[in-house]
C-alpha cells in the first residue's frame, strides 16, 4: 500500500481526467497500479515513452493523491523513477525538460513534507550542497525572495545533472584504439667505402713493424 487513504478534495484538479480515469479513482489498487506502470516506463528504452509519459501522465496523475497521506517509501520511489528515467534518457533534450520539469513539480510539491527527497538530493553524484542548501531555503522559507520560473528551473536543472547517464547509442560502443603500425621499409644499413677499406689494407702490407727493427 503506498497511501494510508485516497481522498480527493474539491481543490484537486479532477477536471484533467476523463470520466474513465474519474472512475479508476475510486479505486487505489487499480490507480496505484497505473501510477507504478507510468513511473517504471520512464526507464525503459524507449524515448519516445518516456517524453509523453512523462510529459503528460506522470504528474496528471500523482497530482490527484499529492495532498493524500502517502507513505514516504511512495514518495522516494516515484523521486527515484524520474532520476533513472534521467539517467537513462537525459542526453535526449524533450526528455531531459519533460523529467527535469517532473522532478521539479515532485521536489516542490511534496518536499515541504518529506524530508526524505532532500536526503535522495544529496545522494546525486556532484551535486553542490551549498547551491542545494540554497535552493531548499527559497523553497521552505515562506518569506524568501522566490527566483523567476525560468531561473528556477535552471538551478533546478543543474542539481540533478549529476544524474544524466551515457546516451543509449553509447552505452555498449566498443572504443577502437589503433596501435602505431610498424614501418613498412626496413633501414637500409650504412655501405662502408670499398676504397677507403682497400687503402688501409694496402698501406698496412707496406708500413714497417717495430719488431722487425
Amino acid at each position: 500500500m503506498m497511501m494510508d487513504s485516497v481522498q480527493l478534495t474539491a481543490q484537486q484538479p479532477t477536471d484533467e481526467l476523463t470520466e474513465l480515469g474519474k472512475c479508476l479513482m475510486k479505486h487505489e489498487n487499480i490507480y496505484m497500479t497505473l501510477l507504478t506502470i507510468c513511473f517504471t516506463s520512464l526507464s525503459w528504452k524507449d524515448a519516445t515513452n518516456c517524453h509523453r509519459t512523462a510529459s503528460m501522465v506522470c504528474w496528471t496523475l500523482l497530482r490527484q493523491v499529492v495532498g493524500g497521506n502517502l507513505l514516504p517509501e511512495a514518495v522516494t520511489w516515484f523521486f527515484a523513477s524520474v532520476l533513472r528515467g534521467l539517467q537513462m534518457h537525459g542526453q535526449h533534450e524533450v526528455c531531459s525538460t519533460a523529467l527535469t520539469q517532473l522532478a521539479m513539480l515532485i521536489y516542490e510539491n511534496l518536499r515541504p513534507r518529506y524530508t526524505e527527497l532532500k536526503a535522495m538530493m544529496i545522494q546525486i553524484p556532484k551535486i553542490s550542497v551549498e547551491a542545494l542548501e540554497q535552493y531548499d531555503h527559497r523553497l521552505m522559507d515562506p518569506n524568501a525572495q522566490k527566483p523567476g520560473d525560468k531561473k528556477r528551473k535552471d538551478q533546478f536543472k543543474k542539481l540533478i545533472a549529476g544524474t544524466v547517464g551515457k546516451a543509449l547509442g553509447q552505452q555498449f560502443k566498443k572504443e577502437v584504439h589503433i596501435r602505431n603500425l610498424p614501418s613498412l621499409f626496413k633501414k637500409p644499413k650504412p655501405e662502408k667505402d670499398a676504397l677507403s677499406a682497400e687503402a688501409l689494407n694496402l698501406t698496412a702490407l707496406f708500413s714497417p713493424e717495430e719488431d722487425s727493427l
